[in-house]
C-alpha cells in the first residue's frame, strides 16, 4: 500500500473541493433527498392492502345480508358476466373468506418474490381467465364466488414456470408450493358439496395458460 506525496495529496484535495462545489450547484442539492424504498416493501405492503380490501367487502358484505353475493359469476348468463370482474372477492361466509385470505397472500408473495415476471400482470390476468373459463363452464345455475381459483391459479402458474424455466430459484418456488399446499389437488375433484371443484380446475388451467404465454413472450 502507498501513500500519496505532499503534491499529490494537495492536488487530490483541490480536486474532490471542486468537485463538492459543482454539485452544490445543481439543482436540488441542498436538499436531502428521501430515501427510495425497496421493491419488495412495496409489494409487500400491495399484498397486504389487498387482503384488508377483500375483509372490507366481505364486512359490508356480511352487513348487507350478503347482498353483494348477487355478483357472483352465473355461468353462461349475461349477468353473470360481470362476476368475472367481482367473484374473487366476494365469500360465503367468514370462515370462507379465512380459508382463502392465508394461502392466497403467500402465493401472491411467492410470485411477487419468486418470479421474474411482474405480479399484477400475472394477477390479473388469471383473475380474468380462469373467471372466463368459469362462466363457460360452471355448473348451471350456481353462483360461483370466492378467491379459490385464483389461489389455484397462481399455484398452478408458480410449478409450471418451474417446468418451463428449470432454474433453481423457480424450482425451489415450486417446492415450496407443493410442500405448504400440495394438498389442494384434492379440490380438483368433485367430492365435496358446495365446493366448486370446476372453479379450482380453471384457475388450474389459467395458471398454466398464462406461465407458457408469459415465458414464450
Amino acid at each position: 500500500m502507498s501513500s500519496l506525496g505532499f503534491d499529490q495529496g494537495l492536488h487530490f484535495r483541490l480536486f474532490l473541493k471542486m468537485l463538492n462545489l459543482r454539485i452544490s450547484e445543481l439543482p436540488g442539492s441542498s436538499y436531502d433527498w428521501p430515501a427510495v424504498k425497496p421493491k419488495s416493501v412495496d409489494q409487500l405492503q400491495q399484498i397486504g392492502i389487498f387482503i384488508l380490501v377483500l375483509f372490507g367487502v366481505h364486512l359490508i358484505n356480511f352487513v348487507s345480508g350478503m347482498w353483494l353475493n348477487r355478483f357472483g359469476i352465473i355461468p353462461r348468463t349475461f349477468r353473470g358476466l360481470q362476476g368475472i370482474l367481482f367473484s374473487p372477492l366476494l365469500h360465503a361466509n367468514w370462515s370462507h373468506l379465512a380459508a382463502n385470505a392465508a394461502p392466497l397472500a403467500v402465493m401472491l408473495c411467492l410470485v411477487a418474490f419468486g418470479s421474474r415476471q411482474p405480479m399484477w400482470p400475472i394477477t390479473i390476468s388469471i383473475w380474468v381467465i380462469s373467471g372466463t373459463a368459469i362462466w363457460l363452464v360452471g355448473r348451471p345455475g350456481s353462483v360461483q364466488i370466492g378467491a379459490s381459483a385464483l389461489i389455484y391459479g397462481l399455484a398452478a402458474f408458480l410449478v409450471t414456470e418451474a417446468w418451463v424455466k428449470r432454474d433453481l430459484k423457480s424450482a425451489l418456488v415450486a417446492l415450496l408450493v407443493i410442500v405448504l399446499y400440495g394438498g389442494i389437488v384434492w379440490g380438483l375433484l368433485p367430492t365435496r358439496q358446495g365446493v366448486s371443484w370446476e372453479g379450482h380446475l380453471c384457475g388450474v388451467a389459467a395458471g398454466i395458460l398464462v406461465a407458457k404465454i408469459g415465458w414464450v413472450a
